[in-house]
């Protein structure tokens, strides 16, 4: 690495780090509310579904920066009215990251932006609990001003690991949910079906959603397991106890979240989950105190020249200390070519900054993972990333952070890499 390049990471660092120390002390106490009277939600995904986004953005806990009149309000409020009258709620945002790498054998630089429409329809059974709705979410990702988007930073310098997830780019906007999710037996069974997730029905915890939390799939859930594209698929859960839920999904093993669902279904080869979970404390904060037991299997995907797949996984988390810290924990072993790890762990901790009920205003969140590729000729790889999300004004969460990659796996070349960010996110 030339010495100005050098330079320039450093004081990028260095300005990350100034705003991580001034920002953790300073602020005060609010107390969270609804902006648009949505309440909570009973959804079994985590990370960046619909009706954890729906719920989470209409959560108001303060800002640094307080609006005097309430510029947004009339909007929240029409919301309000709209839920009230129909049961449709309605979720609008907006983020960017903008990322720089101290590599020096590929570019180094990536910027990207995603705008999202997020939806829920209850069209059955409303204020009851057993409901039936249609989700959906309509989104556009786009670069910015990059020649690549920060979900392929990291390929630029051999990482196993997407180092910018969430931030690629879309050749046009895209429906990428439409769904139907329906409960039952007072909402002891719920099922899903439509084009979703497989990836955050599974194995994720509160820290999972890189447009809140960390940005490092490392450190969001194992990646000892298959990744496919948001397709067709279905999944059913069933609640046995307050504390212990089964579920089960079945979904497109050859789906690319861009294209028509229906090009790929009838191949015919798909992947297939099973998750137990433990809720230590009860449903309310299942987000934070849960264990996951999840288990997988995706078959061959012949055109692909993906061979038959399979593995397990487990993640914890639980908030301690008058709900201001949350550990977590996550591990996964595989066996197969559908991941890019045969084994990975990785553990980390949070720290909550003028807590609510309900959600933290402000989150400090680090963690290490270590991860052995799947192919014997690459070498093992370790991942570090801190990041501080603060909420500059109502709607406007900022977050910088800094990501150390350690002998990226296809890059024996380079020992470690740093990788300095700042997202913006947006809300309405």
């Amino acid at each position: 690495m030339t010495l100005p390049r050098a330079r320039q990471i450093a004081d990028t660092v260095r300005v990350c780090l100034y705003v991580l120390i001034v920002v953790g002390l300073t602020g005060g106490t609010a107390k969270a509310q609804s902006r648009s009277g949505y309440g909570s939600t009973s959804s079994l995904e985590g990370g960046d579904g619909v009706t954890e986004d729906i719920h989470l953005d209409d959560i108001e806990t303060g800002a640094w920066i307080e609006i005097p009149g309430k510029p947004l309000k009339p909007w929240f409020d029409a919301k309000k009215r709209w839920n009230e009258k129909y049961g449709l709620k309605l979720n609008f945002s907006y983020q960017s990251l903008h990322q720089r790498s101290s590599n020096n054998t590929g570019l180094d630089e990536a910027a990207g932006g995603r705008m999202e429409l997020n939806g829920s329809w209850t069209l059955v059974g409303r204020g009851t609990k057993n409901s039936g709705k249609l989700t959906f979410r309509i989104e556009d990702r786009t670069t910015l001003g990059t020649t690549i988007p920060p979900s392929k930073l990291g390929n630029e310098f051999g990482s196993g690991t997407l180092v910018g997830t969430g931030f690629s780019d879309y050749a046009r906007p895209n429906l990428s949910e439409l769904a139907w999710r329906q409960s039952l037996m007072d909402g002891r069974l719920r099922f899903v079906a439509g084009k979703i997730s497989a990836v955050s029905w599974y194995g994720g915890h509160a820290l999972s959603s890189p447009k809140r939390a960390f940005q490092n799939t490392a450190l969001m859930a194992s990646n000892a397991r298959a990744f496919p594209g948001r397709g067709f698929g279905g999944g059913v859960a069933y609640q046995f106890t307050p504390k212990f839920v089964a579920l089960a999904g079945i979904h497109d093993a050859n789906a690319k979240t861009t294209q028509n669902p229906f090009d790929t279904i009838d191949e015919g080869e798909f992947f297939k989950s099973m998750e137990l979970r433990w809720y230590l404390t009860t449903p309310e904060r299942a987000r934070w105190d849960q264990v996951r037991f999840n288990v997988w299997h995706q078959d061959a995907r012949k055109q692909a020249g993906v061979s038959d797949s399979y593995g397990a996984n487990i993640v914890g988390s639980k908030l301690m200390f008058d709900d201001k810290v949350m550990p977590f924990f996550l591990a996964g072993i595989a066996e197969g070519e559908a991941s890019i790890f045969r084994k990975d762990v990785a553990v980390g901790l949070s720290f909550a900054f003028d807590t609510t009920a309900s959600k933290a205003r402000d989150v400090l969140g680090m963690g290490i993972a270590w991860g052995e590729p799947m192919n014997g000729a690459l070498q093992d790889q370790i991942t570090g990333e801190i990041f501080y999300r603060f909420q500059l004004l109502d709607n406007i969460a900022v977050t910088p952070s800094i990501q150390m990659i350690k002998d990226p796996i296809a890059n024996p070349n380079e020992t470690t890499i740093t990788v300095v960010g700042l997202r913006l996110r947006i809300t309405f």
